[in-house]
């Protein structure tokens, strides 16, 4: 896992454990309701890293190249799902494209770019075992686990009274740890530079 990760995994705990107990204690249902303070910050953290890894992407090769289009277009992809752009003013007239069937129709188009890319690249065999050994593979494990957990709330699989903010922050904290490995290889790799 990063080591930005591990090293500030407590105190990302921390501000877990802090806002739930805020929102518990003070019933602020609406911080965790549709579209708002969690979803987004989801947006946030997607958007942004949808935009850095792309950055990323265009001063990398091979492998790295193929791996940041990738990770840039399943953020990408997070974020048309989790965010409700058809109901902003700035997306009237062409919301169709990011909700239902046009978002699906777009989503396929721009992943079949993509294993048309990994194919004339080398192959899709070839690009597995290139994930397989890539340095952020247990940050992509740790946002699907939290995923799962975020659905398992969704679905309310478990019993709790709050299942909804439960939902809302593992998701929250995926996109995150989704988007640390770009935030971290483009500053090491321009702020540093």
């Amino acid at each position: 896992m990063s080591s930005l990760f591990l090293k500030y995994w407590k105190l990302l705990l921390l501000v877990n454990i802090l806002f739930c107990a805020i929102v518990i204690s003070f019933d602020l249902k609406h911080l965790h309701s549709e579209n708002a303070l969690l979803e987004n910050l989801q947006g946030f953290f997607l958007i942004s890293a949808t935009a850095v890894y792309f950055r990323l992407a265009v001063y990398s090769t091979g492998d790295t190249r193929l791996a940041c289009i990738g990770a840039g277009m399943l953020c990408f992809s997070f974020f048309t799902r989790e965010l409700d752009l058809e109901l902003l003013p700035l997306f009237k007239e062409i919301g169709f494209m990011f909700h239902g069937p046009g978002r699906t129709l777009m989503l396929l188009a721009l992943w079949s770019f993509y294993i048309r890319l990994v194919i004339t690249h080398g192959g899709i065999g070839a690009h597995i075992r290139s994930v397989r050994r890539a340095k952020y593979l247990h940050n992509f494990s740790a946002c699907f686990v939290l995923l799962v957990v975020g659905a398992i709330f969704d679905r309310g699989l478990f019993l709790v009274g709050y299942s909804r903010l439960f939902e809302e922050l593992a998701e929250t904290n995926a996109y995150l740890v989704l988007a640390l490995p770009a935030f971290r290889e483009f500053y090491f790799r321009y702020a540093k530079g």
